[in-house]
């Protein structure tokens, strides 16, 4: 029980963190209802998914490290890389709150903010750019 306790709280703080470094411009761009539903599933989430989440937030930066130098966005691999980001954000967006169009929004927004190309280019220098590209056709 205290493990599933420690669980909860790591969400709880991480929501907290979230709204404190990002809340205000997300429910700004997106809106509170948006930004209610995700905070509300990512309270939720089981230790299955975050394990899942964290899974599939490693193989992002592993495969961007390995493509971004090859810089071709159609490739078929980059192509199962946009999947893959897919997949990633579905665990912490609303069900039934993904499209295309926003998660082609969302990384021309990761262009926008230094605070995410320092996270995607950690993989390789232009990492940011090349998964924008990647998913302009991915999204198409």
């Amino acid at each position: 029980m205290a493990k599933k306790g420690a669980f909860q709280e790591m969400k709880n703080d991480l929501i907290t963190q979230n709204e404190t470094s990002y809340g205000k411009e997300a429910r700004e761009r997106f809106g509170d209802k948006v930004v209610d539903d995700s905070n509300r599933k990512l309270a939720g989430l089981s230790a299955e998914q975050w394990q899942q989440q964290q899974l599939l937030a490693e193989q992002i930066l592993a495969e961007l490290k390995i493509l971004t130098p090859q810089n071709n966005p159609a490739s078929p691999r980059a192509q199962a890389l946009c999947g893959l980001h897919r997949q990633w954000l579905q665990i912490f967006w609303a069900d039934g709150s993904y499209s295309p169009q926003a998660h082609l929004a969302l990384a021309e927004g990761y262009l926008a903010d230094q605070r995410f190309m320092d996270y995607y280019d950690q993989a390789a220098p232009g990492a940011t750019l090349f998964l924008r590209d990647a998913l302009i056709i991915y999204c198409g």
